[in-house]
């Protein structure tokens, strides 16, 4: 797939030419993928999509949300869930099938107020959106403080691989719950933590846009890059290597002893062995001489 380069769009421009899958904010025309919507252009291995800089929260299938209850029927509650419809959540999805509405007491379970976090089940342009609590980690937020951001920031909230929201939670040692309709819910024992993890999640709404922001979230929240393990052991096995290069350059610098000393001494100190040697036969060619003169005197 060809990279594209991030860049602003703006509803008509022409993202790109040749046969790629349009995804979010995208449509075909022609030959071309067309921007519907203001934002960042960008390429996945899925296909193309468009950031949206703002917008409303459209609901759809399989999201999870946060919401409120706002009222309830006999049958339901009415939940804002940050879109310009109102979800419903049926009693029985929290009661089970024997819900009887004039033996079970609704408002045991849900006040008016309270926080939930649900699944959209299903939704249509003819039906507000239906909900549900029975999957795990679903249902009522006992307590936390509620965030409200822009539903197009959720994605750079969270990160690639979550990596953003994690580094929010370890830094402020909280827990943060995050709905794909814009509505964030904090929750931990500090209150320094709290109000920090909150200040993280404002800096990440309004400077989304931008470059080098993982950076400078660390920054505010005091985050340490983790130093690489293998550099020291490397500068150490350099060391050792440096050492015992200079321990060999200065053995081979050491002077070695004096051959010509050595043999004035031995000269000195008396003949050598071949001189001896020498000396021995002339001796033995000596008495050889003599006693073939004295054998010649005898016979004559």
């Amino acid at each position: 797939m060809q990279e594209i380069k991030r860049r602003y769009v703006i509803p008509g421009d022409k993202i790109i030419e040749g046969n790629y899958k349009p995804l979010m904010n995208v449509v075909k025309s022609g030959n071309y993928l067309v921007s519907t919507r203001v934002g960042i252009a960008e390429a996945g291995k899925d296909g193309v999509k468009v950031i949206p800089l703002s917008g409303v929260y459209i609901p759809r299938v399989n999201d999870l949300v946060i919401g409120k209850i706002i009222d309830r029927s006999s049958l339901s509650w009415d939940v804002d869930i940050n879109a310009c419809f109102f979800a419903h959540l049926p009693a029985q999805d929290v009661f089970g099938r024997d819900f009887s509405p004039a033996k079970d007491d609704m408002g045991r379970q849900l006040s008016i107020g309270d926080l939930i976090i649900a699944r959209i089940v299903s939704f249509d342009r003819t039906r507000d959106p239906m909900l549900t609590v029975q999957d795990k980690d679903l249902g009522k937020i006992p307590y936390g403080e509620f965030i409200k951001i822009s539903p197009t920031r959720v994605p750079r909230l969270i990160g690639k691989r979550g990596s953003m929201i994690q580094t929010i939670e370890q830094a402020t040692q909280t827990r943060v719950i995050i709905g794909q309709n814009g509505i964030v819910v904090v929750t931990g024992r500090d209150p320094d933590g709290l109000s920090l993890a909150a200040k993280a999640i404002k800096m990440v709404e309004e400077e989304s846009h931008t470059t080098n922001l993982t950076q400078r979230v660390k920054t505010l929240l005091n985050v340490q890059d983790p130093v690489d393990p293998e550099q020291p052991e490397s500068m150490n096995a350099s060391s050792s290597t440096e050492s015992s290069t200079e321990s060999s350059t200065e053995s081979s610098i050491q002077p070695q002893p004096n051959v010509e000393s050595s043999t004035s001494n031995n000269s000195k100190s008396g003949p050598s062995s071949k001189e001896k040697h020498r000396n021995d036969n002339s001796e033995e060619s000596s008495n050889n001489d003599s006693n073939s003169d004295q054998k010649e005197k005898e016979q004559e």
